[in-house]
């Protein structure tokens, strides 16, 4: 097994976690807090970017000298970062599809939750979530899910560190939707973001980058919030 050697340090991975802590269980709450003391109220859109803003300003304060490192990696090697992103990109598409096809058949009647929150604020703010969406996400979520939670763990157990990143990364996208549908139908959406958390990890783990995940989240999040407009 090829080893990771692009990965958080000590210092990096106890900031790391202590700031996915606060963001999983505080951040969020705070700002919906905040926004309900203002005169005038964010709106939804307005909201999440501020809540990305946040995160990315975070990430890139704490794992600054990483993304470094990891971007020295990625020049010296471009042409296997660019291939590993480009092989995970025909990957994902591949799963995505045969997950939705899987799903449709199951339950007819499925939407994802989350994807259609994102539609009903790009339709509100378009500049905004794309930006956010685009440039600010995707850093953030590559380097505290597949930097730090899978890149923690794949020299231990890969098999490990492929479960915990893409249960952890799915369930993102998901828990903020619990008490609002059905079980079924938030586990079904759940299922819906494991291909695109395998293939994350896959690049990463290929071109022992975070760019490449990084470069194929941002292609992803580009084609999806587009096809929204």
């Amino acid at each position: 097994m090829k080893k990771l050697t692009n990965v958080p340090n000590r210092s990096e991975t106890v900031s790391g976690f202590i700031f996915l802590a606060i963001q999983l269980l505080a951040l969020q709450p705070a700002l919906l807090l905040v926004n309900l003391l203002l005169p005038t109220p964010m709106s939804e859109s307005t909201l999440n970017f501020l809540f990305f803003t946040i995160n990315f300003i975070s990430v890139a304060v704490i794992f600054r000298k990483y993304l470094i490192r990891s971007g020295k990696t990625a020049i010296s090697a471009p042409f296997s970062c660019l291939r590993s992103t480009f092989l995970a990109l025909v990957g994902y598409w591949g799963g995505n599809m045969l997950v939705s096809i899987l799903i449709q058949n199951v339950y007819p009647e499925f939407f994802n939750v989350n994807d259609s929150s994102l539609s009903q604020m790009t339709q509100e703010n378009f500049s905004l979530m794309a930006f956010g969406t685009i440039l600010l996400a995707p850093v953030t979520e590559e380097v505290l899910y597949r930097g730090l939670i899978f890149g923690k763990l794949y020299n231990r157990s890969p098999l490990l560190a492929y479960f915990v990143s893409t249960l952890c990364f799915s369930a993102l996208h998901v828990t903020g939707y619990i008490g609002m549908y059905a079980p079924f139908h938030l586990l079904l959406c759940l299922l819906q973001y494991v291909p695109a958390g395998l293939c994350l990890g896959w690049a990463y783990a290929k071109s022992d980058t975070i760019w490449a995940p990084i470069l194929l989240h941002i292609t992803v999040n580009q084609i999806a919030i587009f096809s929204m407009r």
